[in-house]
């Protein structure tokens, strides 16, 4: 007897209940109700994608829960709403410059941001401007062999090499106009804000981050800037996505103020002491940073556009953030996969652009330094590709001098001196490891690269 989808979802929802209890099986109606509601609203509004098909394909395998939400998408409002059965419901709204923000309590009002120009890549794709040390068709085969599979999940392939636009390929349903989620490669973005901040003067990364929630406590005040980046500041936080009542899945999808959960938390271990990945912890940095500029009268949004997004002529990144009007610094940034390569390339330059520093004369080496107690694999907020003890480094096919931002799902920005190149990479990876899917990607493209002459290589 086949079961109606009403009676099929009660029967999940009992087994839920008896699996979780009530208090976890209500988290998780909440939550897929707000991942649904946030993902049409970025995406259908803010990546311009036909609601049919990211129904079609961005939900599965993921959750039965999400599976199960109803969602409608309001183009009149611009807002996505989702709910399962009465368990759960949510909504997400869109504001121009900012992207979508999950509906918790009173949103924050928000100036209008600055608008920026896109400024186009040079381009080395055809004669006469084709680069000497590229072999093109071995590009072209690569290419071909990633996007034939379509279970590899690649949406967007770009390589940049001495600062020319070598190659490109999307898939079906987007392209170089079509801003995409970064996922945790948005912590690189957070980071590369502290940066710009610590350029401008506003603050020191050796100083303790003046976190308010802080200020009378004598351990935690003296967590620095340098441990938030670096992802060792001992504080609790659980960073475990399948479960709906971690600290992690609260903060992204039900918290009005993603960085106060991290603040809130007590210490776990001393400052320094032990690495650990934590989204809360960039969240706390951004809202930390955000209040930083505030006290001296400077908005967060404008002072990224201005300071980052202007100068390198990245009009699509979008900051999108939570009700507290902070942008959720460790996963909600979306941008072209052309726009992913420029932030690369600010790195591969050393943090300058057209003649102008942007970032610490230091700030690429200090990014991708290993934090000691990460066992090599991790910098300050970005991924390093070292061997460390017990491990073989995460993309074998890549020198050991590659750093990159990486995201869930897939997305990765790779960083490579030593070919002069940058590689992006963004697609929706499951079912699979993504590292292990764009890896040997990313791996054969670098080898289509040649190598630097040597006056060249000399100088970097």
């Amino acid at each position: 007897m086949k079961l109606s989808p009403l009676v099929a979802a009660a029967g999940l929802i009992v087994l839920a209940l008896g699996g979780y209890g009530l208090q976890r099986t209500d988290a998780m109606a909440r939550i897929a109700a707000a991942y649904k509601a946030k993902t049409f609203c970025s995406e259908v509004f803010l990546a311009g994608r036909d609601p049919v098909d990211i129904a079609s394909v961005e939900f599965a395998g993921i959750s039965p829960f999400i599976d199960r939400a109803a969602a409608h998408v309001d183009r009149k409002k611009k807002e996505a709403r989702a709910s399962l059965f009465g368990l759960g419901k949510a909504r997400a709204f869109y504001r121009e410059g900012y992207g979508c923000t999950i509906a918790s309590g009173v949103p924050e009002e928000l100036p209008p941001p600055p608008r920026v120009a896109d400024v186009p890549w040079p381009e080395a794709l055809e004669s006469p401007n084709l680069l000497r040390r590229v072999d093109y068709a071995e590009l072209d085969n690569a290419l071909d062999a990633a996007f034939a599979d379509a279970s590899a999940g690649h949406r967007a392939v770009v390589l940049i090499v001495d600062g020319r636009l070598v190659a490109e390929r999307y898939a079906p349903g987007f392209s170089a106009d079509t801003p995409m989620l970064s996922w945790s490669m948005a912590k690189s973005v957070t980071a590369t804000l502290v940066g710009a901040a610590a350029l401008a003067g506003h603050l020191n990364v050796e100083d303790p981050a003046p976190v308010p929630e802080w200020k009378d406590d004598p351990e935690r005040s003296k967590i620095t800037w340098n441990d938030l980046l670096r992802m060792q500041t001992g504080l609790e936080f659980s960073e475990e996505y399948g479960d709906p009542t971690s600290d992690v899945s609260h903060m992204l999808f039900r918290a009005s103020d993603a960085g106060l959960v991290a603040a809130e938390k007590k210490l776990a271990a001393a400052p320094g002491d032990v690495w650990a990945y934590s989204s809360g912890t960039t969240n706390l940095l951004i809202r930390t940073l955000r209040q930083v500029l505030a006290e001296r009268g400077v908005e967060l949004q404008t002072f990224a556009r201005e300071k980052i997004f202007a100068p390198i002529g990245a009009a699509s990144f979008t900051l999108e953030p939570d009700s507290a009007g902070t942008p959720v610094g460790s996963s909600y940034v979306y941008a072209t996969a052309r726009d992913w390569a420029k932030l690369g390339e600010l790195y591969l330059r050393g943090g300058e652009w057209a003649g102008a520093r942007l970032l610490p004369e230091n700030w690429s080496r200090y990014a991708s330094t290993p934090t000691r107690a990460s066992g090599g694999q991790y910098g300050a907020h970005f991924w390093l590709n070292l061997d460390g003890a017990g491990r073989k480094r995460f993309v074998p096919g890549l020198p050991e001098s590659v750093y990159y931002m990486a995201g869930h799902e897939g997305q990765y920005v790779f960083i490579m001196p030593e070919k002069n190149a940058v590689i992006v990479r963004l697609g929706m990876t499951r079912g699979a490891v993504p590292i292990e899917v764009a890896g040997p990607v990313a791996a054969r493209l670098a080898g289509a690269i040649g190598d630097l002459p040597l006056a060249e290589a000399a100088d970097e």
